[in-house]
């Protein structure tokens, strides 16, 4: 599993290739800034026994109530989210901490990206 980060002034692109995802699997992006918004999200699930994509987005590992960021409203092979004004985050790590979440199976292949704006 592999996270990309690519940084153009305010513009944050995080580019997210995953194998053997099951439920739990989860991933720590470290975006090395400690507020943003996050814009758009877009998960695809390329390959496995799941059917759909459930994908949480936080700011601590296995985030829930107030350190989740973004959590999807109904799960599906493809989702594309973007979120008006942008989802705010600040964390003390400066990283975000990202669960595909597919229905079942341990052999899914997920591709996420994020595009996410520096500061609020």
């Amino acid at each position: 599993m592999s996270a990309t980060v690519t940084r153009k002034g305010r513009e944050i692109l995080v580019t997210i290739s995953q194998t053997s995802v099951a439920a739990a699997t989860e991933l720590e992006i470290p975006l090395g800034i400690t507020r943003g918004r996050l814009i758009r999200i877009m998960a695809s699930k390329t390959s496995g026994d799941a059917s759909n994509v459930d994908p949480l987005l936080g700011i601590s590992a296995n985030p829930t109530g107030v350190n989740v960021v973004f959590q999807q409203g109904t799960a599906a092979a493809e989702i594309d989210n973007q979120i008006v004004g942008g989802a705010s985050f600040s964390t003390t790590s400066g990283s975000l901490f990202y669960r595909p979440t597919p229905d079942s199976g341990t052999n899914n292949a997920v591709a996420t990206t994020l595009h996410i704006l520096v500061g609020w």
